[in-house]
């Protein structure tokens, strides 16, 4: 196992390093952002009780998108080395410390017969790697929302699925649901190399397992698992749930189907429901200075999949 501590922004060039290094080592990668709750001081509990309730909605609005933005600058760096690399992203909105991130590095170590735990402090900082994060109990309070939806083929589980996927996490409430539509069989019959992409029940249980992975488990779970309220199922070209349930409050998507996500909140007008918050991560994996250049780049399981023998 290899943990890498990043601060706020992420130093690109050592997440490139320890994505590489993961490769070559054959180690699955933990990547603990503390930077946008550690680095930036967040206001204590006390703080919080006497702030104005608008004040501190605004102050946990942009945590959660500084996190967002830190996420996606690794998944980002993570796209360019080593695309379907296994790495997991451990965010103090879910719950993630230095400490329990080390538990997570030594318990993964040991199902994986004994392989040693490297540790990486990228921080820039001389913080001490284990020592017990006093914010992120403040951080992990943060209201994100009761019912979120995100939805993808999720085939070949690579850094753009990742980033989607925490982020989904990272805007769900601690207490919340978070649903997960994995495109069904009837609309993959225009995806090209369909006979590469893995059957539905692995792609739903990748994805699952991988959103288990991003949440901290409870302090008395030896077993560092956790079961989070997470409903899976298929789109198989019904109106989403996202579309459909009334109290759905948020929709995931990447930035290239902003369209689909417009298309959700007209449907919901239609039936006289309230818009969803649309949260939005960009493309991975793309070279270019412009969004077109790297959009046409980005990662794809497309490619991959062609790539696959």
């Amino acid at each position: 196992m290899r943990l890498l501590l990043v601060g706020s922004p992420p130093d690109v060039a050592r997440v490139e390093a320890a994505a590489e290094a993961c490769v070559a080592e054959r180690r699955h990668l933990l990547v603990l952002f503390r930077g946008a709750s550690a680095a930036e001081g967040g206001p204590s509990g006390a703080d919080h009780r006497n702030d104005e309730k608008k004040r501190e909605e605004h102050e946990e609005a942009s945590l959660l998108t500084r996190t967002a933005r830190d996420l996606e600058s690794a998944c980002d760096a993570i796209a360019r080395v080593a695309p379907v690399l296994e790495f997991t992203p451990l965010l103090a909105e879910c719950g993630w410390d230095a400490k329990h991130a080390r538990a997570r590095a030594e318990a993964l170590a040991r199902e994986r017969k004994g392989k040693d735990v490297v540790v990486d402090d990228a921080t820039g900082t001389s913080c001490d790697v284990f020592e017990k994060d006093e914010n992120v109990e403040n951080v992990r309070a943060s209201r994100g929302f009761a019912k979120v939806s995100v939805g993808g083929t999720f085939d070949r589980l690579h850094a753009g699925h990742r980033l989607l996927l925490a982020a989904a996490a990272l805007a769900t409430h601690k207490e919340g649901t978070l649903f997960v539509g994995v495109t069904g069989e009837a609309l993959l019959a225009n995806k090209s190399d369909k006979n590469k992409i893995q059957p539905y029940a692995k792609r739903a249980n990748d994805a699952e397992r991988f959103l288990e992975s991003v949440w901290c488990p409870d302090e008395k779970n030896a077993s560092m698992e956790v079961k989070k309220n997470i409903k899976t199922g298929p789109l198989d070209g019904s109106p989403p749930l996202a579309s459909t349930v009334e109290d759905m409050r948020a929709l995931v998507v990447s930035r290239e189907t902003l369209g689909g996500a417009a298309a959700v909140n007209a449907q919901r007008r239609d039936l006289g429901f309230p818009p969803l918050e649309i949260i939005a991560v960009g493309v991975v994996g793309g070279v270019g200075d412009s969004d077109e250049a790297r959009e046409r780049t980005k990662l794809s399981s497309s490619a991959l999949r062609a790539a696959a023998e």
